[in-house]
């Protein structure tokens, strides 16, 4: 299918949803630019399942990577993805046929598409993590034994970099290394693979659930109704309507690539009074009600304002302010022991100081 410009802003929508309270701008702007790129281009970008391609077609997964900071005020021109790419097919010794996100959620989300459309090349709807995690390493690919490169790296400055490398957590270290050096990110394409690969480990459908999502906080329809749909048709299992009490900063270390805000925030459920609380490092982690954990990591939380329905952030967290928590599965790789070593609350920091609900 070829996405029109409503699907591009339904797009945007569902990757802020699931990008569990990032800062929205960068994603923003990327919309802009896709959007601006269809009109001045009179083009459209393709979308193909993987199934559409052949099972040799070579897959690239394209992402930003930053430095352990929220991404600087460096914005890109628009052909670092471009640079990057080419250096894997210069290494590869063959064209990309298809690209997918890095994450299918928040700015990566959108990179592939407009990137897609400025080669030519159709987004597959798939990618590693079905959601966003901190490291790039934290993908089910890592789960699968396969490898990160060669992983091409282009910074904000036009430095670009081709790194041969096959291990997941040592291509983590170095792109993150050079993303400090680049100026705080890199333009990244990693996980060069056949469709067919692809199609046996990568999380499918990603990119179609985004663009669905969206389309449901985006109707004209009471919030309630809104809410209804995510239920039904997207396996959102839990929706509280809280107020926030208090904001407090934490003292713990950030791990390594994270920023050092990690914080804690208590609210009010308003249906019974009982307390919840979000533990955050750089995304929400972590519910608790009433000292029991209600989700955590690999758990996708993210918020909701109860007025319109849109998109919170984690701007949107002052005391008495009013906001709906949404919980919903990630992927099921991410619940195998596996994945849960990956991604789960050890990996990310969390403390399970509570008892588990449900």
């Amino acid at each position: 299918m070829n996405l029109d410009r409503r699907d591009i802003g339904h797009l945007r929508t569902g990757a802020l949803f699931l990008a569990c309270a990032a800062d929205p701008d960068w994603c923003n702007e990327q919309a802009e630019r896709t959007l601006s790129h269809m009109t001045s281009h009179r083009t459209a970008p393709r979308l193909r399942t993987v199934e559409e391609l052949d099972d040799d077609a070579l897959v690239v997964a394209l992402g930003f990577v930053n430095n352990g900071i929220p991404l600087s005020d460096l914005h890109p021109v628009g052909d670092e993805f471009i640079t990057s790419l080419r250096l894997v097919e210069k290494a590869l010794g063959r064209p990309v046929d298809a690209v997918m996100p890095l994450a299918a959620a928040n700015i990566n989300a959108l990179v592939p598409i407009l990137t897609g459309m400025q080669l030519g090349l159709p987004v597959v709807d798939a990618d590693p993590m079905g959601r966003v995690f901190p490291l790039l390493h934290q993908s089910v690919f890592t789960l699968a034994g396969m490898s990160a490169g060669p992983v091409g790296a282009t910074g904000a400055t036009g430095e670009s970099a081709l790194i041969d490398v096959t291990d997941t957590l040592r291509a983590e270290r170095l792109v993150r290394a050079l993303a400090g050096e680049f100026g705080g990110w890199s333009a990244t394409a990693l996980y060069p693979m056949r469709a067919g690969a692809l199609a046996q480990h990568g999380i499918l459908g990603s990119v179609s659930r985004m663009v669905r999502i969206g389309e449901i906080l985006e109707s004209a329809v009471p919030t309630g109704e809104n809410h209804d749909a995510l239920r039904r048709r997207e396996g959102v299992t839990r929706i509280i309507r809280a107020r926030v009490s208090d904001v407090a900063s934490l003292s713990r270390p950030a791990p390594p690539g994270q920023p050092d805000h990690p914080s804690s925030v208590v609210l009010i459920e308003e249906s019974q009074g009982r307390i919840v609380q979000i533990e955050i490092q750089n995304e929400l982690l972590m519910v608790m009600i009433d000292g029991a954990v209600e989700a955590v990591v690999p758990d996708i939380i993210t918020m909701l304002r109860p007025e319109d329905g849109s998109v919170a952030s984690l701007e949107d967290l002052w005391v008495g302010n009013t906001l709906d928590i949404i919980v919903l599965p990630a992927a099921d790789q991410w619940y195998t022991p596996a994945g849960m070593e990956l991604v789960g609350p050890a990996a990310l920091h969390v403390g399970l100081r509570g008892r588990r609900g449900r």
